[in-house]
């Protein structure tokens, strides 16, 4: 009877560790599966849509000013800005008036603007930083930081980072949005502005294939050669970015005197290779562009988008108070090699489930077996 409750049980175990190591394979190679592939691409565009409608301001109001609130301890608010303008005309640039307010609401809430020196050490080595810590930072080094956010942040005295395209830096070739000048860099730079590097000339994304229809960001993985008509290498992709990295390294060093420990990723996309090359180089503290809440040890940090035509000063400030609720929780996704990881370690448990499984019914087989040769001599004798 013992025999026979096992074997039910390792069967039960033996479906359900069946449905997992399924779910992971799927999950994991559903993209050599056409039809299969197909459902998670509409599930995945459905989601992504889902999450366009989301907002983080959602059921958010504003709020009374409390000059004496403590929000969150021990952790850090990072929040990325990048184009401002009198009168925005992109999604993308943020009214120098809701800058201003986003600063003077920060200054009347007791939140404290702290620096990427100390952000670092916080980072690195858990040292202290204030009650609702924030840091501010700006993306791409356009010429309205220099135009725009410098004089507001002289006027409240917040210290702030840029991070620069450097090969945009005084190249007339550059196209886009106006830059600011290394002499404007330099002044700023002269007056408590910190500046770190955005890639030397990686903000950009390239296609992966030959069909051109998979784009990556030209830091975060491997590349099409056009000339080559392939994907370049694992070694050649760690070289290309090695390059571009240390070139703009060499650069910040020779015009402001200091070493760059601090790099923001284009768009925020990143790989492990990236992330293990970062720390061969010296940088020791990443910036994505995925909102959350940092604390001491998290290297490749979060960011909050706080610049945007839509931008609402009052509802930002809403969620900066609320920041260790909603935003504190909040992880990277799992990258293709824990998923990996995942799926093996399911594997080996069916595995060792299977074997289990198949001794117990041999057991119960040869059981079976006995008693029936039992039985059968009894009737022999009778």
């Amino acid at each position: 009877m013992y025999l026979h409750i096992k074997f039910i049980l390792l069967s039960i175990l033996l479906v359900i560790a069946t449905i997992v190591f399924s779910c992971f394979v799927v999950q994991r190679y559903h993209s050599k599966i056409p039809i299969i592939n197909q459902m998670f691409t509409e599930s995945a565009k459905k989601a992504n849509s889902d999450a366009e409608e989301i907002s983080p301001y959602d059921g958010l109001k504003p709020e009374n000013n409390n000059p004496k609130g403590i929000y969150y301890k021990d952790r850090v608010l990072v929040l990325m800005y990048h184009d401002l303008s009198p009168e925005p005309k992109d999604a993308g640039t943020l009214s120098v008036v809701n800058f201003e307010k986003q600063l003077e609401l920060m200054r009347d809430n007791n939140f404290q603007w702290i620096t990427m020196s100390e952000y670092t050490d916080f980072i690195l080595h858990s040292a202290p930083v204030p009650d609702n810590a924030v840091l501010l930072t700006f993306d791409d080094g356009y010429e309205s930081f220099y135009t725009y956010a410098y004089p507001l942040l002289k006027k409240y005295q917040a210290p702030a980072s840029n991070f620069l395209i450097v090969n945009a830096i005084d190249n007339p070739e550059y196209k886009g949005i106006p830059k600011v000048t290394w002499e404007q860099v330099e002044l700023m730079h002269r007056n408590g502005i910190e500046f770190f590097s955005h890639t030397y000339d990686s903000h950009k994304y390239a296609k992966t294939d030959s069909s051109g229809t998979e784009e990556t960001a030209m830091l975060a993985g491997r590349i099409y050669l056009n000339d080559q008509q392939r994907q370049e290498t694992e070694e050649e992709y760690k070289q290309r970015i090695t390059k571009d990295l240390k070139q703009a390294n060499d650069i910040l060093q020779q015009k402001l005197g200091i070493q760059n420990h601090v790099l923001a990723f284009p768009f925020g996309g990143f790989s492990k290779t990236l992330l293990d090359l970062c720390g061969q180089l010296g940088m020791d503290v990443t910036l994505t562009v995925k909102m959350g809440l940092n604390k001491p040890g998290q290297t490749n940090g979060f960011r909050l988008n706080t610049g945007g035509m839509a931008n609402d000063p009052a509802l930002q400030l809403s969620l900066m108070k609320h920041a260790e609720k909603r935003l504190g929780s909040i992880q990277f996704d799992e990258g293709p090699r824990t998923r990996h990881y995942y799926t093996l370690k399911a594997l080996l448990v069916l595995a060792a489930v299977a074997a289990l499984w198949l001794w117990s019914g041999w057991r119960l087989l040869e059981e079976r077996r006995r008693a029936m040769s039992l039985y059968e001599v009894k009737v022999w004798l009778e």
